[in-house]
């Protein structure tokens, strides 16, 4: 896969200008970002609790492609802003959270006897993934029931 575009000029005006909330840190760099995927990438960082222990700070970075485009800076403010977006999604996705007293069969952490938290849109975070996709987590019997109603086996 080849992509050329010209330097984004107004991107390059628009980051230094750029503030969101002061735990968030944006940088633009030409980045190697995993899983033979390198170029130009905004970088996002925030400081954030961690969604799995909650009484610990985490700093964590989000990789965005820049797309090979020749934006105007009016598009380019929306991209940026999207990509903003795109950030909380996954750290909503990560937190909303329901606490149960009874195990659960799939999306489960046991805290102790009989209680359990569903998250029932936590990302995916494994290679080939969107990170950014809200998927609803299902059970087997979801996967294996039919429009009819059937169980497959």
């Amino acid at each position: 896969m080849r992509q050329v575009a010209p330097d984004p000029q107004p991107l390059f005006e628009l980051m230094d200008k750029l503030t969101y909330k002061s735990n968030w840190q944006f940088d633009l760099l030409d980045k190697d970002r995993g899983q033979g995927s390198e170029g130009l990438t905004l970088c996002i960082r925030i400081v954030t609790p961690d969604s799995y222990h909650p009484d610990r700070l985490r700093s964590v970075i989000h990789y965005m492609p820049v797309p090979p485009a020749a934006y105007d800076k009016r598009s380019w403010q929306r991209w940026l802003f999207d990509q903003i977006l795109l950030v909380e999604t996954h750290e909503a996705c990560e937190s909303f959270r329901f606490e149960y007293d009874t195990p659960n069969q799939i999306g489960t952490e046991l805290l102790g006897t009989n209680h359990h938290i569903e998250r029932p849109y936590a990302p995916s975070h494994g290679p080939g993934s969107d990170p950014y996709l809200i998927r609803e987590l299902g059970t087997d019997l979801d996967a294996r029931t039919s429009f009819r109603g059937e169980v497959n086996r």
